[in-house]
């Protein structure tokens, strides 16, 4: 999953009442969170390496420390507007 740089300051870690930790994000003016157990890392962009006859969201594969990784830009998936990827843009492992 990719976050842009539009949306990379709104990435932050926020605790509910039974004291769980989410990261959250904004994507496409949604906010959305993750179980912070569930991330292993987040990543600087990186150009992923592109396989054919993948559907048009999954942008390829990313090798990290030897483990191939498949690269989803969820703006795609959910039909948000397109950006393009910068230095600001990470990857949410």
């Amino acid at each position: 999953m990719q976050n842009t740089a539009d949306d990379q300051q709104n990435v932050h870690l926020t605790n509910d009442a039974s004291s769980s930790q989410y990261l959250t994000f904004i994507l496409g003016g949604e906010e959305y969170g993750i179980n912070i157990l569930s991330v292993q890392e987040i990543k600087g962009w990186m150009q992923a390496t592109p396989i054919p006859n993948l559907p048009k969201h999954i942008l390829g594969v990313m090798n990290l420390r030897g483990t191939v990784v498949p690269i989803m830009d969820l703006r795609i998936k959910f039909e948000f507007d397109e950006v393009e990827y910068g230095p600001m843009t990470v990857v949410i492992v």
